[in-house]
């Protein structure tokens, strides 16, 4: 019984010792295994701490760029510019820049056809043309390079683009960029099959001159920029005259030159009386403008804005074309007839006025001598010696000239000898209360002696009342215009009114 249990134990102890070391050798690879996990964990977590950090770095980063960008375009953005010119002025501030501002016009068509989302893409482009246009302007402020190209356009927003220009050397170099940009950049792009056109309207305000702010040389330049795009001919540089000019206005002068294309225009018509024979000598036409919203204008509520921004000349054009055509109605109704159509400064100034007056007479074969051209006597204040030149070359080509307003501007008398008009108006301030007034009375009396002492016609304006033809006509004045023959009316009624008048009022002579 011993032995078998001796047996037993010395059979059983290498057992036992084996798997005690069989044990240890487990829970020693399981420390391993656990240490070596606990460091890649700890790696791990070092790498995605790293990873987090850099996501946030560029996180960061995404956002910085995009506060200093614009998000559909990528150029820089306004707070960009605003923090380079900061640096900038400080560093420079007696130098001379200039702002060019341009604008895309007539987008909303592109983003009305193409939807958002391509039109963003097709703004981008155009953002890319006008940067290209200015790689080689290194007056141009840089803002960044992009593979090693310069970028110098700041996407103000929307459709709007800035430049900021050193010039002191050369003042004129922001017009040449704007010239140069809205010429060459505007070419048409393909999108989906479309051609897609659009034009860059540009206005420029000069730094210390027109401001010293960014946001007060912004409202300038597009101030520039609209009279620039909204009236054709002007300078895109910012004038202080353009201070009196409000939006409503210019909006009111674009819509004009709309309205002569739209055919909202009408002229009417007032008849000039021989005042003892009653004959019908001519008729003055005026222009109204049906507008669509604002009603019946007339001449008094766009004809000065019309001439101080240059949009005076086209409006002139159309009513010369109906005024000669009228006379070409009436020569062929056997009606013996002048209009008399009133120019203005500008006119006189336009070279191109003698031939185009040259074509009309032509086109409709009417004779030189039916037309009579009103000019105020204001005029010749402004150019006298090329006014005159004009008025000159009028009178040769046959055209009756007559001095509107007379008495009222002064400007014109030391030249009343040099010009070639046949007749002058008395304005009608003085023949209205003609007959209540002797101070009136008088300086009529004064002003129709000089112009029969000058051998000129004379022609009262605003004849109302019976009393006052007889005063007149003792004054020796023959003409008149006014409520006591005809209040004006529309011009295609004019052949019709004369026939009637005829036969009611012209003496057998």
């Amino acid at each position: 019984m011993s032995f078998r249990c001796c047996s037993l134990f010395v059979i059983s102890f290498p057992v036992a010792a084996q798997t005690e070391q069989a044990l240890y050798t487990a829970i020693g690879l399981l420390s391993i295994a656990l240490a070596l996990a606990a460091i890649s964990i700890f790696r791990l977590k070092s790498r995605l701490s790293k990873l987090l950090q850099a996501y946030k770095a560029a996180e960061k980063a995404v956002l910085g760029f995009y506060a200093l960008h614009d998000d559909i375009s990528g150029f820089p953005n306004k707070f960009f510019l605003q923090q380079q010119l900061d640096k900038l002025l400080k560093k420079a501030p007696d130098q001379s820049f200039s702002l060019l501002l341009m604008k895309i016009s007539q987008f909303d068509k592109v983003n009305h056809l193409l939807g958002h989302s391509n039109s963003n893409l097709v703004l981008a482009q155009i953002a890319q043309r006008i940067n290209e246009q200015l790689k080689t302007a290194d007056e141009a402020l840089t803002f960044e390079f992009r593979k090693q190209a310069p970028v110098r356009l700041c996407h103000l927003g929307g459709v709007d683009f800035a430049v900021w220009i050193a010039c002191n050397d050369k003042p004129h170099l922001a017009e040449y960029l704007a010239d140069n940009l809205e010429k060459t950049v505007p070419e048409p792009m393909i999108v989906h099959g479309c051609a897609i056109d659009y034009q860059l309207h540009s206005g420029i305000a000069h730094y210390p001159q027109h401001g010293t702010q960014l946001s007060e040389l912004l409202e300038r330049a597009y101030l520039a920029l609209q009279h620039h795009s909204w009236l054709q001919g002007q300078s895109q540089v910012f004038s202080a005259d353009m201070l009196h000019y409000s939006t409503d206005k210019l909006t009111l002068m674009a819509e004009l030159r709309q309205a002569i294309e739209q055919q909202q225009l009408a002229l009417y018509v007032q008849p000039q009386v021989d005042m003892q024979s009653r004959e019908v000598l001519a008729g003055e036409v005026f222009v109204r403008w049906r507008h669509p919203s604002r009603g019946l204008m007339t001449p008094d509520s766009f004809l000065a804005l019309a001439e101080e921004t240059g949009v005076i000349y086209p409006l002139t054009q159309w009513v010369l074309s109906e005024a000669i055509a009228t006379i070409a109605q009436l020569n062929k109704a056997g009606l013996e007839g002048k209009i008399a159509v009133n120019i203005s400064s500008q006119d006189l100034l336009q070279d191109e006025l003698i031939d185009s007056l040259d074509m009309l007479f032509t086109k409709y074969s009417v004779q030189p001598q039916q037309l009579i051209l009103e000019i105020k006597e204001g005029a010749f204040a402004a150019q006298p010696s090329q006014s005159i030149s004009m008025m000159q070359r009028l009178h040769k080509m046959g055209v009756e000239l007559m001095l509107d307003d007379f008495g009222t501007g002064l400007s014109s008398l030391s030249h009343l000898r040099q010009l070639p008009v046949q007749s002058v108006k008395v304005d009608c301030s003085f023949i209205n209360d003609l007959h209540k007034s002797d101070i009136h009375t008088a300086i009529t009396g004064a002003i129709i002696d000089m112009a029969r002492n000058l051998g000129l016609g004379v022609i009262a304006e605003g004849v109302e009342e019976k009393e006052v033809e007889q005063k007149l006509l003792r004054m020796g004045c023959n003409r008149g215009q006014g409520f006591l023959y005809s209040r004006p009316f529309e011009l295609s009624g004019f052949a019709v009114w004369l026939k009637h008048w005829q036969q009611q009022h012209t003496k057998s002579l």
